[in-house]
Protein backbone atom coordinates (compact mmCIF):
# COMPACT_ATOMS: atom_id res chain seq x y z
CA UNK A 1 0.00 0.00 0.00
CA UNK A 2 1.78 3.21 -1.17
CA UNK A 3 2.21 5.65 1.68
CA UNK A 4 1.33 3.09 4.14
CA UNK A 5 4.87 2.88 5.36
CA UNK A 6 6.64 -0.64 6.54
CA UNK A 7 7.74 -3.63 4.63
CA UNK A 8 5.32 -3.92 1.95
CA UNK A 9 3.35 -6.45 -0.15
CA UNK A 10 4.20 -9.03 -2.66
CA UNK A 11 1.84 -9.38 -5.78
CA UNK A 12 1.84 -12.19 -8.00
CA UNK A 13 0.13 -12.59 -11.55
CA UNK A 14 0.09 -15.32 -13.25
CA UNK A 15 -2.03 -15.41 -16.64
CA UNK A 16 -2.47 -19.55 -18.21
CA UNK A 17 -3.79 -19.86 -21.89
CA UNK A 18 -7.38 -21.75 -21.55
CA UNK A 19 -9.04 -23.56 -24.47
CA UNK A 20 -10.65 -21.37 -27.03
CA UNK A 21 -8.85 -18.18 -27.02
CA UNK A 22 -9.04 -17.87 -23.15
CA UNK A 23 -6.98 -17.06 -20.17
CA UNK A 24 -7.00 -18.01 -16.35
CA UNK A 25 -5.56 -15.05 -14.45
CA UNK A 26 -4.77 -15.54 -10.73
CA UNK A 27 -4.06 -12.66 -8.29
CA UNK A 28 -1.80 -13.54 -5.55
CA UNK A 29 -1.51 -10.95 -2.96
CA UNK A 30 1.20 -11.71 0.66
CA UNK A 31 0.72 -9.46 3.24
CA UNK A 32 3.73 -9.40 5.58
CA UNK A 33 1.47 -10.09 8.96
CA UNK A 34 -2.09 -11.14 10.12
CA UNK A 35 -3.12 -7.89 11.14
CA UNK A 36 -2.35 -6.05 7.69
CA UNK A 37 -3.62 -8.17 5.60
CA UNK A 38 -6.80 -8.27 7.97
CA UNK A 39 -7.22 -4.10 7.96
CA UNK A 40 -7.02 -4.66 4.14
CA UNK A 41 -9.75 -7.11 3.89
CA UNK A 42 -11.89 -4.39 5.86
CA UNK A 43 -11.43 -1.97 3.20
CA UNK A 44 -13.59 -3.54 0.85
CA UNK A 45 -10.98 -4.10 -1.41
CA UNK A 46 -12.47 -7.48 -2.34
CA UNK A 47 -15.58 -6.30 -3.69
CA UNK A 48 -13.43 -3.98 -5.60
CA UNK A 49 -11.46 -6.65 -7.43
CA UNK A 50 -14.26 -8.58 -7.90
CA UNK A 51 -16.17 -6.15 -9.68
CA UNK A 52 -13.44 -4.74 -11.89
CA UNK A 53 -12.81 -8.43 -13.23
CA UNK A 54 -16.01 -8.96 -13.74
CA UNK A 55 -16.05 -5.62 -15.70
CA UNK A 56 -12.61 -6.67 -17.32
CA UNK A 57 -14.72 -10.01 -18.59
CA UNK A 58 -17.27 -8.07 -19.85
CA UNK A 59 -14.98 -6.35 -22.26
CA UNK A 60 -12.44 -9.09 -22.91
Amino acid sequence: MIGAGGEGTVNELVLTPRPGGRTRIEVRISYPSKELRDIVLGTGMVDGMEASYARLEGVL
